[in-house]
């Protein structure tokens, strides 16, 4: 069988069916963890040797309590000195145990932290020590044991967590509760013990529910908030979680409703938490805080109108009145009636954020009558106060929202047995099915002999195998099937690939029937039934993009050959050849040779039957296109056909159109034309005269004003004559024009670029003589206005840049660099870089610059006297605000800066990926010395890891090369590729790239020889990220995304050797746009389009418009020339040769690869 090809169904059942073969099924004898106990060398072993022989039993749990008991007890130095001795004790447990343990002198050497095992081992130890003993030996452990026992790794043991809970100190339990697994009823547990630090990390874990953040937010009056926490909720910055905020809202405490109003909450919430401020602390803090200017953009007009209302209400009225008025949130029956009814997620979410009272009893009986919406059994299956049969009702749910009965987003708390048996799967299975085993829920022998159809039924059998999650039974029974039915018998395994996506049965039912076809010869397939409708043509194997054009590169070649060029007259050709479309026709008309030949066969000349006649200027100029881009169509054909010249469109189009281009027209290529053209004539009509210009920019204002919807001719017309409409100063075209920096930061934010200003569409045409001699004259609010301007293009207007950029005003720079995402295709942020201006480049950080951008500015920024970095501003900045990262994030590591990368290492070290603590130690030993590095290594502000390696570095004589040597093992080529061969999606690829240490070269040679030997998944997303060497770009270049105007440049090499891949597949770029730039800038020359750049088809059709076309680049006309000695020496008037043409230009001649040059498709 292994011979023969086997089919994806025999692929996939033989894994699945193998997935428990190779694992022991002879479990550890019942003695297995007492001898571990006992035996286990060295002692800090025995936890990883206990779990090995199946976890603790009686026996061993006896031993392990007496060996506490006897040995440690409540004797905290006992305990830590154990700690100590268990990191180099070479014997037994019990040995140690019994001898006298001192710990190790005080002293300042740094040593490397104990390995886990001493942890786990410790931690086994404490778990069966008697609950006062444990927590009281824990509050005097270190605080890097207690966080890897209680806040990290493995959750605790359930008797560990209980002895911290009663009789742990603040430290133990707030550690505790960090534990980001830990259950909701422990948190709840421990917000009971009423200490407020302890209630600050609960409700800082990600585990905690909204309830028992309403718990702590609402209980004030008893245990304060803590002062941290407090400033955390109440910083002005947007990163603070909305799950945060969403609770304070019945806190009753102003300073707390304030930032949970800013999330956006319903008018009745809102009403409700200014009742709970009034029932606190009286009216007058309900007063203070409508009355507070940055409440009143988040307060609804009906909940201030209904407060206004209770404040004016006799003594006494107010509270009750709202309290009537508003939302029974203390009614137990209230929420179990809404959820049973909600379907939308914001409605949900709402309802679980909002303080509505929580009876579990009556949620799970509502529940039960009426299933909720999964979104609310996620959240209920975790309450602190759901009890087990609760949650497994509500998880139930949860867990069966992928399989949707009738394919209906709701709530099933339906059982995985009976759903199997009483429907079908679907293409969800393999996610369902993985979600129930997980949860304990699902025996996977169901899917073999109950759930149906087998096709989805098998998908999940694989996906549960894939994830360690089959089980003996299931494995074993797959095999049982498979070896009684299907054997190695190659027709019964066809037979199974053949029967499964139609089988409606079980993949038992499945493996039973393909057994059958072992003695059954398969019969003769009955021929085809004669068919009166012809055969397509070959042809439809190729693009249709391609295909179009092909009629309009044949009439292009007819025309530059000689006299008696012979024309296409089988029907085939002129079938295929009339494929086309109105719009890629020659000149937007059917060819007369080509109608006349149509008309001899009798072959409609189109796909429509008609023959097209090219629409008359008049015709065109007829109908005003509107702003949504259908309606431009006819415009942008008449011009990409050079039916329309590019100066008509100045006399055709509204100017308005181009002062607020509309977002459809960016794509076309008559846009860019008319741009061009008015640019032209701008040059031609006004010099270099700046009161000219501004005479046009003021005629153009008052025209605006008075809605005479003139073009541009017109305008330039009245702008010289003097004549026309008093300007109007007050004059808004689109939406107002922002009146500060700050202002227009925020409009580009949104990307709200719906406000005209006929100055800056002027100067972002003009030269750069007409920009130097205006932009003075527009007022000190000019440049940050025509840089908030030049943002909207998608291609950055260079000569307008160019003089802001030496201009050097700050707040145009300001508005720039906070807004430079949008240069970011056009390669015009490196050019802010260039300036080297600090707060420039604090405000690129601040807004997450490109990495190379960043990486620029760290490494430049260097502290020095009498002076203040841009490192220490940003660390300043990064202090006062409490945000969670610096403006630059982890680029700083790479810096030298020692303040800021060992703030960063203190707050964020064991947190960080090994490569990136290492890098950061790197820097800190280089600029900050060893004295620094070794305080901080000091102070476990690092991973265990990375300690134990600054330890042996600092030890050595050049702690520096360790590290490096270190980092650079770390970031071999090996391991990179393993990371990527792990990799699922594109995104994760190209995260193991950039995700690296900031300014860590990456091999790429060596990658690519790694691809060269097998190949690695999404190797296309690779070769396209930033940083990549030119040669291997070159080396990949068909990967590479297509060259056009939008982007920034690359050189005229990589270009080139693109070209030969295909141009034409951009949407948001016409093919004429996207050559006509090629060529102006050189990129391209007259010879690469016709010898180099493919596919041919759409070449021939770009230099069959340009012939028309006024303001096609010259070096269109020089391609034509050189196509015109080709087609004369290639061509000339043979009949072979132009069939041969017609042939793989239609897609008849199959051998032909359309991505091909036209100096390849004229030759033999």
């Amino acid at each position: 069988m292994t011979k023969t090809q086997v089919g994806a169904a025999e692929r996939l059942l033989r894994a699945i069916a193998g997935a428990g073969r190779g694992k022991p099924d002879a479990e550890p004898p019942s003695s297995a963890a007492l001898h571990a106990v006992q035996r286990a060398r060295p002692a800090r072993s025995v936890a990883a040797k206990v779990t090995a022989a199946g976890g603790v039993d009686g026996e061993a749990a006896a031993l392990l309590r007496e060996l506490t008991e006897c040995h440690l007890g409540a004797d905290a130095a006992r305990w830590c000195a154990l700690y100590d001795a268990l990191v180099t004790c070479r014997g037994g447990l019990p040995d140690l145990l019994a001898e006298p343990l001192v710990p190790p002198a005080s002293d300042d050497a740094l040593r490397p932290p104990a390995p886990r095992s001493v942890d786990r081992t410790l931690g086994l130890l404490l778990t069966h020590a008697e609950p006062r003993h444990a927590a009281a030996a824990l509050a005097a452990l270190p605080e890097r044991v207690t966080t890897e026992l209680l806040a990290g790794g493995p959750l605790p043991a359930p008797a560990l967590a209980a002895a911290v809970v009663e009789h742990g100190d603040t430290r133990t339990r707030t550690a505790l509760a960090r534990h980001a697994r830990l259950d909701t009823r422990v948190l709840a547990r421990l917000v009971e013990v009423g200490d407020e630090q302890v209630s600050a990390a609960v409700y800082r874990n990600p585990r905690t529910t909204p309830s028992l953040r309403r718990t702590i937010a609402e209980r004030l009056d008893t245990v304060p908030l803590d002062d941290t926490l407090r400033a955390e909720l109440t910083a002005s910055r947007r990163d603070v979680p909305r799950v945060w905020l969403a609770p304070l809202l019945g806190s009753g405490d102003p300073g707390l409703v304030l930032p949970a109003l800013r999330w956006g909450v319903r008018q009745v919430a809102q009403q409700y938490a200014l009742s709970k401020i009034w029932e606190r602390f009286g009216p007058d803090a309900v007063r203070a805080l409508l009355d507070e200017p940055a409440a009143a953009p988040w307060l609804g007009r009906a909940t201030v109108d209904a407060v206004t209302e209770a404040l004016a209400a006799p003594d006494g009225d107010g509270p009750g009145l709202l309290r009537a008025q508003g939302e029974p949130y203390e009614d137990p029956a209230r929420l179990p009636a809404l959820l049973a009814a909600a379907r939308g997620t914001s409605t949900l979410r709402d309802l679980l954020s909002e303080p509505y009272a929580h009876d579990l009893d009556a949620l799970a009986a509502a529940h039960a009558e009426s299933p909720f919406m999964p979104k609310a059994c996620e959240e209920l299956a975790r309450h602190e106060a759901a009890s087990d049969a609760q949650r497994h009702a509500f998880r139930l749910s949860a867990l069966n929202e992928p399989w949707r009965a009738g394919g209906r987003r709701a709530g099933n708390p339906t059982p995985p047995a009976q759903r199997l048996a009483e429907e079908e799967l679907d293409d969800s299975a393999a996610v369902w099915a993985e979600g129930m085993a997980v949860a304990g829920l699902l025996d996977p022998v169901g899917l073999i002999g109950t759930a149906r159809p087998a096709a989805h039924a098998l998908a999940a059998l694989d996906r549960l195998a894939e994830r360690d999650l089959l089980g003996a039974v299931a494995a074993d029974r797959l095999r049982a099937l498979t070896d009684e039915h299907l054997g190695e018998r190659t027709a019964s395994w066809a037979a199974l690939d053949a029967l499964l996506p139609e089988h409606r049965g079980t993949v038992a039912e499945l493996i039973a029937e393909a057994g059958k076809a072992v003695d059954e010869e398969p019969e003769e397939p009955a021929g085809p039934e004669p068919s009166s409708e012809p055969e397509p043509p070959a042809s439809s194997r190729l693009m249709r993009r391609d295909h179009v054009h092909a009629l309009a590169a044949l009439d292009l070649l007819y025309s530059l050959a000689p006299d008696g060029a012979p024309r296409p007259e089988g029907p085939e050709v002129l079938r295929a050849l009339a494929v086309n479309e109105a719009a890629t026709l020659p000149g937007l008309a059917t060819p007369h040779w080509f109608a006349a030949a149509c008309s001899v066969h009798d072959i409609p000349p189109s796909e429509c039957g008609h023959v097209h006649e090219a629409p008359s200027l008049a015709q065109v100029r007829a109908r005003l296109p509107e702003s949504y881009g259908s309606s431009a169509q006819h415009i942008e054909r008449a011009y990409a056909q050079g039916m329309l010249p590019a100066e008509e469109l100045l006399t055709l189009l509204p100017a308005r159109r181009l002062l607020l281009l509309p977002h459809d027209w960016r794509r076309l290529a008559f846009a860019d034309a008319w741009r061009a053209a008015l640019a032209r004539r701008l040059r031609a009509a006004l010099g270099a005269d700046p009161d000219a210009w501004l005479r046009l920019a003021a005629a153009v204002t008052a025209s605006e004003a008075a809605e005479e919807g003139l073009t541009w001719d017109e305008l330039v017309r009245r702008a010289q004559s003097g004549v026309g409409p008093a300007s109007s100063t007050r004059a808004v075209l689109g939406r107002a024009r922002p009146g500060t920096p700050a202002e227009a930061i925020g409009l580009l934010e949104h990307g709200d670029h719906l406000w005209g200003w006929p100055e800056g569409t002027l100067l972002c045409l003009a030269d750069a003589d007409v920009v130097e001699a205006v932009l003075p004259r527009l007022g000190p609010d000019g440049p940050w206005l025509l840089a908030a301007y030049l943002l909207r293009h998608d291609r950055t207007p260079r000569v307008a840049l160019d003089r802001l950029l030496a201009d050097r005003d700050p707040d145009a720079l300001r508005v720039l660099a906070a807004q430079s995402r949008w240069m970011r295709r056009s390669g015009a942020v490196e050019r802010l870089v260039d300036l080297d201006d600090p707060e420039t480049d604090r405000t690129l950080l601040r807004e997450w610059a490109p990495r190379p951008v960043a990486h620029r500015i760290v490494t430049r920024s260097r502290p020095g006297a009498g002076r203040l970095s841009l490192g220490a501003r940003v660390l300043a900045d990064w202090r006062a605000e409490g945000s969670a990262w610096p403006a630059g994030g982890l680029m700083w590591l790479c810096s030298a800066e020692p303040d800021l990368v060992e703030e960063l290492l203190d707050k964020h070290g064991s947190k960080l990926g090994f490569a990136h603590q290492i890098l950061g130690c790197i820097g800190l030993f280089e600029h900050g010395g060893a004295d620094r590095l070794a305080r901080l290594v000091g102070r476990d502000a690092l991973g265990r890891s990375a300690t134990t390696l600054c330890v042996k570095a600092l030890a050595s004589a050049d702690p520096a090369a360790v590290l490096r040597a270190r980092l650079d093992r770390e970031l071999a080529p090996e391991k990179l590729v393993r990371k990527l061969r792990r990799a699922r999606y594109s995104h994760q690829a190209r995260d193991v790239v950039e995700s690296l240490p900031p300014g860590e070269p990456v091999d790429w040679a060596a990658l690519e020889a790694f691809h060269a030997r097998e190949p690695l998944p999404y190797w296309e997303d690779l070769v396209r990220l930033d940083g990549i060497p030119e040669d291997v770009r070159l080396r990949h270049a068909a990967l590479l995304p297509e060259p056009g105007p939008e982007d920034a440049p690359g050189s005229p090499r990589l270009t080139r050797e693109r070209a030969r891949h295909g141009l034409g597949g951009l949407y948001h770029c016409a093919l004429s746009t996207q050559l006509d730039w090629l060529l102006t800038e050189g990129l391209l020359d007259a010879a690469d389009v016709v010898r180099l750049a493919a596919p041919a088809a759409l070449m021939l059709a770009y230099l069959d418009a340009a012939g028309r076309r006024t303001d096609a680049p010259p070096e269109a006309a020089e391609a034509r020339a050189v196509l015109a000695d080709l087609v004369r020496t290639r061509l000339a008037t043979d009949p072979a040769a132009w069939r041969r043409v017609a042939e793989r230009l239609t897609g008849l001649d199959t051998a032909w690869d359309p991505v091909s040059t036209v100096e390849a498709l004229l030759t033999v």
